[in-house]
C-alpha cells in the first residue's frame, strides 16, 4: 500500500483513474460515493483542496485502490474500489484525512455502507448530521399556486448569475456547502452537458427581483433509465412562509414530470430541515436512503 497526499489540481489522466474509481463503486453498492462537488473538482483549480491517493502498487500506476477528498472547510469524502476493501485502505484514508483535517474534519459517508460506522468508531467519529435522499414516482400533482405579485419565468445564463448567487446566499445561510457558492461554483455548473436553462425556474417579483428559484437536473446516463433532481430549491429570507417554496417545487417537478416525461424525480434535504422534508413528503417523496457526515468526537 501506498498513500499520496497532494494539492489541487490532479493531472487529468489521475483525474480519470479517480471517476473511474468512483463509477466502479457505485456499481457494486447502488450509491455515489463522491458527489458532484467533489467530482468537478478533481481537475480544476481550487485553492486548499488537498486530494489522497491510495495505490496497491506504485504511485502513478494504474492500480489505485481508494481515493479520498478533502475541502478547505474540513469537508471530505472518501471511496475504496470493491475489491480492495477490508484490507486497511479505508482506514488509512481516514487516517491521513485526521491528519490534515484535524477537528474540522466531516467526513460524508453516502448510502451510510455496511462498516462506515464501524471504520468511524474506531478512528474516534460519531455521527454529527444526516441529509436524506428521497425518490418520488411519477403521478399527478397541483398547480403551483403563486403568491401575489410574483411570476415566473427561466434563467438566463450571465445575466442572472449575480442575482441567482445572492438569494441561493441568503436562502442557504446557515447551510455554507451551497450558500457558500461562488461564480466559480456556479460556471463549473453552467457548463456540464446536464445544464438546460429551461429546468431553472426563477421567481420575480414586481420589481424584477429574484425571490426564489428551482435549479432542475436530469440524469441521463444512469443503469436504471434518466430521472430527474429537485437539484436545488432556495427562497429569499423576506419570502418565507409566503408559498413560494412549494409552488417553485411544484412547478420543478411537474417540469421534470411532464415536459421531459421522467419516470421518477429524486431530491437530497437535510436532516435538521424538517418544514421541508414535511413538505416533500405530502407532495409524495419517500426516503430512499440515508448519507451521513461523521466528524471527531466533541471532548
Amino acid at each position: 500500500m501506498t498513500l499520496e497526499a497532494v494539492p489541487s489540481p490532479l493531472p487529468s489522466a489521475t483525474a480519470a483513474l479517480v471517476t473511474e474509481l468512483a463509477r466502479s463503486a457505485a456499481e457494486s453498492d447502488g450509491v455515489h460515493p463522491l458527489s458532484e462537488h467533489t467530482l468537478l473538482h478533481l481537475d480544476g483549480e481550487h485553492p486548499g483542496d488537498v486530494h489522497v491517493l491510495a495505490y496497491a502498487g506504485e504511485p502513478g500506476t494504474s492500480d489505485l485502490a481508494g481515493y479520498a477528498a478533502l475541502g478547505p472547510d474540513g469537508s471530505a469524502e472518501l471511496v475504496v474500489a470493491p475489491q480492495y476493501r477490508r484490507q486497511g485502505f479505508g482506514t488509512s484514508l481516514l487516517r491521513v484525512l485526521l491528519d490534515h483535517g484535524g477537528s474540522k474534519l466531516a467526513v460524508w459517508a453516502h448510502g451510510r455502507l455496511p462498516g462506515s460506522d464501524q471504520l468511524a468508531a474506531r478512528l474516534g467519529l460519531e455521527v454529527t448530521r444526516e441529509l436524506y435522499f428521497l425518490r418520488r414516482p411519477t403521478a399527478p400533482l397541483a398547480e403551483p399556486a403563486w403568491p401575489s405579485s410574483i411570476t415566473v419565468r427561466t434563467f438566463v445564463p450571465g445575466e442572472d448569475d449575480a442575482a441567482w448567487l445572492a438569494v441561493n446566499a441568503a436562502a442557504f445561510a446557515h447551510h455554507p456547502e451551497q450558500g457558500g457558492w461562488t461564480q466559480a461554483d456556479m460556471a463549473d455548473r453552467l457548463q456540464q452537458p446536464w445544464f438546460d436553462p429551461a429546468g431553472f425556474f426563477l421567481a420575480v417579483d414586481s420589481t424584477g427581483a429574484v425571490a426564489g428559484f428551482h435549479w432542475t437536473k436530469v440524469h441521463e446516463d444512469e443503469g436504471d433509465g434518466p430521472y430527474g433532481e429537485v437539484y436545488v430549491v432556495g427562497v429569499s429570507p423576506d419570502q418565507q412562509g409566503s408559498g413560494l417554496g412549494k409552488a417553485l417545487t411544484l412547478q420543478g417537478v411537474r417540469h421534470l414530470q411532464e415536459d421531459r416525461g421522467l419516470a421518477s424525480v429524486v431530491l437530497y434535504v437535510d436532516g435538521t430541515n424538517t418544514a421541508a422534508r414535511a413538505l416533500y413528503e405530502k407532495l409524495g417523496f419517500t426516503t430512499a436512503a440515508l448519507d451521513v457526515q461523521f466528524a471527531p468526537k466533541s471532548l
